[in-house]
């Protein structure tokens, strides 16, 4: 019994200390990016590995009144992607998990199949699209596409979890009068709430990191988002370059919203993606 014991607390020192290797070197970059936001320009050309005295000069450098224009520019996008995307995603689902039609699972197969095309593959006709339709400097190539099925993955992550909720209940909600639209409504989305959860968090904060997007269709500064207008002043600026710790501050402070609705709605997130995966 004694070595039996001792082979399962060995097992679990060599688990527990592989993971905590794995989580040093994931967060490394974090930790440094985060110490070199409260150094002064002094302790980072000598290359001092903590603040010799913390401050928040950088901060208020760094976060000015365009920062706060493009965080609000991001939010907005963010939110209709989120809710287009929820809404959409979870009506392509219903129909392909509760409503009986000719051809549903060919078409539900090519739908999946678009998860082969690469996305970089895509942006020369999309781009053409938009710039014939005078979309281009505007939000419309950011937002619109988000109610229009909301992405191959999150329909195959709605349509798994809907095939799992009981269709004895919907059939109830037949006879009883209700509609495909009521039953849609009423009788279904309350019941994912968890893989709804999951879409909407994780359409948000693709928005919010989304670079090569707003690259490609937006030219004028008072609608960049986050990203592209951190992009223009520190990374493609033809002027000078600000200190690193100001950079360093900008990039914190975009990272804190990420950080913050992880920590929040963690169990939501990781509900959404193994019940979602299980059922059906």
């Amino acid at each position: 019994m004694k070595t039996v014991r001792s082979v399962k607390i060995a097992e679990y020192v060599v688990r527990y200390a592989v993971l905590a290797l794995f989580a040093v070197l994931f967060l490394f970059p974090v930790v440094e990016m985060v110490l070199k936001s409260f150094m002064s320009d002094l302790d980072i050309r000598f290359g001092e590995l903590f603040p010799t005295s913390w401050g928040l000069a950088s901060y208020a450098e760094a976060i000015d009144a365009k920062y706060w224009w493009w965080m609000r520019n991001t939010i907005i996008i963010g939110v209709i992607n989120m809710v287009g995307i929820t809404l959409s995603s979870s009506l392509c689902a219903f129909g392909f998990a509760k409503l009986r039609f000719k051809g549903r699972e060919t078409l539900f197969f090519l739908v999946l199949a678009t998860l082969m095309l690469p996305s970089i593959c895509m942006q020369i006709p999309l781009y053409k699209i938009y710039y014939g339709m005078n979309w281009t400097n505007t939000w419309l190539p950011l937002t619109v596409p988000g109610f229009c099925g909301g992405g191959a993955l999150n329909i195959f992550l709605m349509r798994q979890y809907m095939k799992g909720t009981p269709d004895s209940i919907c059939e109830a909600a037949k006879v009883d009068g209700a509609n495909k639209l009521g039953i849609y409504l009423v009788i279904v989305l309350p019941m994912c709430v968890p893989i709804l959860g999951y879409v909407a968090l994780t359409s948000f904060l693709g928005c919010w990191n989304d670079f090569m997007t707003p690259l490609l269709y937006i030219n004028r500064e008072s609608i960049y988002n986050l990203s592209l207008g951190l992009y223009y002043r520190y990374v493609n600026n033809a002027g000078s370059i600000p200190p690193a710790n100001v950079q360093m501050a900008a990039a914190t402070v975009m990272l804190l919203p990420c950080i913050v609705l992880f920590f929040c709605f963690q169990k939501m997130l990781i509900n959404g993606v193994t019940v979602g995966a299980v059922k059906g």
